[in-house]
This record gives structure tokens, C-alpha cells and sequence, in this order.
């Protein structure tokens, strides 16, 4: 009997390679962050320390999200496609009642169960007005959360409106939290990644090494505003556009700041226990000079310069080291490869997302041959200007990626062209010269990877077998879109976006 339990337990322990010591997790998300945008595909673009990182990893060349902010945290947080959570429709909207199901365990809640101390700090943009929607709230598992609640804020001042900065709005407030309690206001002035290193760093420091923690580090940078602390454009001096040239300082910027994430977890003798994560949440904003090139399409649009992003793993558990990985991958895979995968729990049986520890860490083929790239057609009855207008199903099987409707996730979102870094002002773009009435797009990226070729008329069969994949998951998409509430009002908050209206 004694022989028969060793021989379990040693089963138990082989079955994942830290059921003794779990290692710790840094997971970092670079906003609005273009494809093109890292050292090792633009060398005019300094990141060294991501770099460092990538190179001891693994890099991701066929990394998928969402094509914009919320939609790509909700698939994230829950491994489903945001399409089956209600979460595919634009961004969760400061005025709107509505959020992430919380019906579903997020990702730190996972992990918290299964032992880990769970930080977060930057952008939420997964709901708040009520309190279960907030990253403290019962299912969503964080410990402590440091950050803003919308989509994004003034770096400076940290006010936000239901639209987002840069954008009009009825209502305005400060949106800055320190678990769930209001900080906008006592740390106005100061520009918010200073607030959010110093949180993380903080984080780390008063950390006991020997529980395992997991950190989501959801930068703001790079989305704009496109403002940054002087030292950091001085780098970019060069650059002629103001926007791009600004736009690489913040890129630059948050990767000094993973460069003292990485000192800080070295100092504390937690480097060699960790697992680093790195992606962008979506394609860049080429509208103020993010680069996605060579791949079509701006953040919002589902070419592949909307939902492909620069990614990697590194650190402990990764076998097969220093080489790029062609396989796909989905963002809705992290959540079972690091739950069920690199750690041996469990994950639901409904999950989107599949478990690629062993393809990400052993340099094996994907597990993965297509993902649904979306189903929103719930706001497809508003007129073309209006910015909540979307009418688009889309789907990737194998070298095929099929688009009906529009191929945005808001009818404004038209920048479907493809957009060089724009280092001088006499760059220009490459225009694309298919129609902008085509509502059926059919692409073979493995013939024609930057989307040129519209081969849907030559290909009536292919198109008419994808549309047969995604019945299904129109059958069980769905939409939770309120009206507005001038409950939201930060007047009646004390200035502040608050929870507690919903």
C-alpha cells in the first residue's frame, strides 16, 4: 500500500512540473500596442528589456486577441470567446450598466484558489458599477488592485468620460483606485505608469518569495494620449511625425519599467521563479502613429493588423528557448494553459481557450487549427456614422479567415488600409483598392498574409464551408447592452467613476 501511494504521489507530481513550488506570474499587456512596435521587428523602436526577455523565451508569431480593449480582457479573464460572454460589442462603456458575466471564475480567481497572492495594476475596462464587477469583487479573485476603471484616462490628471480621453462626453470624473477606494485627486500631476511602477514595485517588495503571486501588469502605455515625460521623446528626437514620435517614447518608457519589474523580482531572488507573459491587447491605433505593418488594418478592424499582437513567454517551466514559435495561438488559450497546462488544475469543459503549455513551452505544434474571430451583429440596425453601429461574423480555419459585413468592430472604424511607421511626414500609406460595399471577405494568409487578394468570388465553396462553422456560434452568441444611466454622473460620486450605481 505504502509502494502504491509513492508511486501516486510521484504521478501527481510529474503531471505538472510545479505541483511542489509553483512558480510566480508576471502578466503584462501592452495597450494599443502595434505589431510592428518592438525591437525585433522595427530596430528603430528601443526595447531592449522586453527584447531580453523574448529572446530567453519564446516569441508568439501567431498570437490572436480581440480586435479592441474589453473584448480582448473579458476572453482573457474567462478562456471564452468574448462573442459567448457578451463581451464582443465595442468597449465596456463608463455610462452603461454592464460588465463581464460574473458568473464565471476569472483567471486570478483560479489562481488565488489554487494558492497565489493576485496583484493587478493599470487598466481594468471589464465594468464597475457595481461592486461585483470590480477586480475585488467576488469572482473576479484580486487581492489588490491598483488603477483606472474605463479604458483609459489623462495621464496627468487621471479624469476620463464615458467615451474615453480625446473624445466628448456628458459626464466627467476621476477614475483612479487603490482597491476599490478613490486616488485621482490626491495623485493628480503625477504621470500614471510613475503610479503604477511604483505600485508594482511596491507589490513585489513587500511579497513573501515562498507564496507564489501572481502580478497583472495592464500598462496604460502605449494608448494615447499621446503625452509622455520629456526624457523619454528626447530618445526620439529624430523622428519628425509628433505622433510617432511620441508614441515610441511611451513604448520605450513602459519597456524601462518591465526592465525594473524584472531588477525587482532579481533583487528579491524571485526572477529565476518566474513566468513572464507578454502581449499587446489588440493592433495599434495607426490613427496616432501605432504600426501594425506590414499587416493590414488598424486596432478595431479584424484584419490582421486589428487582432494580431506582438507576444511571448519566458522564464521558468519554458524547455525550448531562443526561437519564434509560427504556431496559433489565441488569447483565449492563456487561461487553461496556465491553469490546467503549466499548473495541473482544472478548467471548465465549455472552455473557447486550449490548453498549449506543451506547444508554448516544448516547441510542439499547436494544438490549435482556427478560432471564431467574432459575431456581432446586435447593432447592425444603426446608421454607418454612428460609432456603436456593428454588423460583422468572422472566422479562421486553417490558412482560411472568412469576414461577413463590416469588418470593424464599430462602422467608424474604417482605417483598412496599411500604414508604414511614420517616421518622416512624407510617409504614406498603401491604400487598399477593394471596396468598401463588400460585405463577404475571404482571405488565404498563407498565400496572401497581409490581405491584398479578396478571393471570395473564386472560392464560393470555402466560403460557403465557413459560413456552415459558424452557425454554431451564432446560435449562441449574445449582447448585454443597457441603456445609459445618469446614475454613472461622477457629480454624484464626489467627482470620482465609482461603483455602486448598478
Amino acid at each position: 500500500m505504502l509502494k502504491l501511494l509513492s508511486l501516486l504521489l510521484l504521478a501527481t507530481c510529474l503531471s505538472s512540473g510545479f505541483a511542489q513550488k509553483k512558480p510566480h506570474i508576471i502578466y503584462m499587456i501592452g495597450d494599443d500596442m502595434g505589431w510592428n512596435d518592438v525591437s525585433w521587428h522595427d530596430q528603430n523602436v528601443q526595447t531592449p528589456n522586453l527584447a531580453s526577455l523574448a529572446e530567453n523565451g519564446v516569441k508568439l508569431d501567431n498570437f490572436y486577441t480581440m480586435a479592441a480593449c474589453s473584448p480582448s480582457r473579458v476572453a482573457l479573464m474567462t478562456g471564452m470567446y468574448s462573442s459567448n460572454v457578451g463581451g464582443q460589442h465595442y468597449t465596456y462603456l463608463g455610462h452603461i450598466p454592464h460588465g463581464a458575466p460574473t458568473y464565471l471564475p476569472f483567471l486570478p480567481k483560479k489562481l488565488k484558489d489554487m494558492g497565489y497572492q493576485t496583484y493587478g495594476v493599470g487598466k481594468w475596462h471589464l465594468g464597475f458599477c457595481n461592486e461585483s464587477y470590480i477586480p475585488g469583487g467576488p469572482n473576479r479573485g484580486f487581492d489588490h488592485y491598483y488603477g483606472f476603471y474605463q479604458g483609459g484616462a489623462t495621464y496627468y490628471e487621471h479624469v476620463n468620460n464615458e467615451n474615453g480621453p480625446g473624445f466628448d462626453g456628458k459626464y466627467v470624473g476621476y477614475d483612479l483606485h487603490d482597491d476599490g477606494k478613490n486616488v485621482g485627486v490626491h495623485a493628480a500631476c503625477q504621470y500614471t505608469s510613475v503610479l503604477f511602477e511604483e505600485k508594482v514595485l511596491s507589490n513585489i517588495e513587500e511579497h513573501d518569495p515562498s507564496e507564489p503571486m501572481f502580478h497583472y501588469v495592464a500598462f496604460q502605455l502605449p494608448h494615447s494620449p499621446r503625452v509622455v515625460p520629456e526624457q523619454w521623446e528626447l530618445i526620439y528626437k529624430w523622428i519628425e511625425n509628433d505622433n510617432r514620435r511620441i508614441y515610441c517614447a511611451q513604448v520605450t518608457y513602459m519597456d524601462a519599467i518591465v526592465g525594473n519589474i524584472v531588477a525587482k523580482l532579481k533583487e528579491k531572488g524571485m526572477f529565476d521563479d518566474t513566468l513572464f507573459v507578454f502581449h499587446a491587447d489588440n493592433g495599434g491605433d495607426v490613427m496616432t502613429q501605432a504600426a501594425n505593418w506590414p499587416y493590414r488594418g488598424d486596432k478595431g478592424t479584424y484584419f490582421e493588423g486589428g487582432i494580431r499582437g506582438v507576444g511571448f513567454m519566458s522564464g521558468v517551466g519554458i524547455k525550448e528557448t531562443g526561437y519564434t514559435h509560427h504556431g496559433m495561438f489565441h488569447i483565449t488559450d492563456m487561461y487553461p494553459t496556465l491553469i490546467q497546462g503549466m499548473l495541473g488544475g482544472e478548467v471548465a469543459d465549455n472552455l473557447d481557450g486550449i490548453d498549449q503549455w506543451v506547444p508554448m513551452s516544448e516547441n510542439k505544434p499547436s494544438n490549435r487549427n482556427g478560432f471564431l474571430i467574432t459575431v456581432d451583429t446586435d447593432m447592425a440596425h444603426l446608421p454607418r456614422d454612428n460609432v456603436l453601429g456593428a454588423n460583422v461574423t468572422a472566422i479562421r480555419e486553417g490558412d482560411w479567415k472568412l469576414m461577413i459585413g463590416f469588418p470593424a468592430f464599430s462602422y467608424t472604424y474604417n482605417e483598412w488600409d496599411w500604414y508604414p511607421p511614420k517616421y518622416t511626414d512624407d510617409v504614406e500609406n498603401v491604400e487598399h483598392i477593394d471596396s468598401e460595399e463588400t460585405d463577404i471577405w475571404l482571405f488565404n494568409l498563407a498565400e496572401d498574409p497581409l490581405e491584398k487578394d479578396n478571393v471570395a468570388d473564386q472560392h464560393p465553396d470555402k466560403v460557403a464551408e465557413l459560413r456552415e462553422l459558424l452557425k454554431p456560434y451564432e446560435a449562441t452568441a449574445w449582447n448585454f447592452w443597457p441603456e445609459e444611466d445618469p446614475a454613472c454622473d461622477p457629480a454624484l460620486h464626489g467627482e470620482f467613476w465609482s461603483t455602486g450605481w448598478c
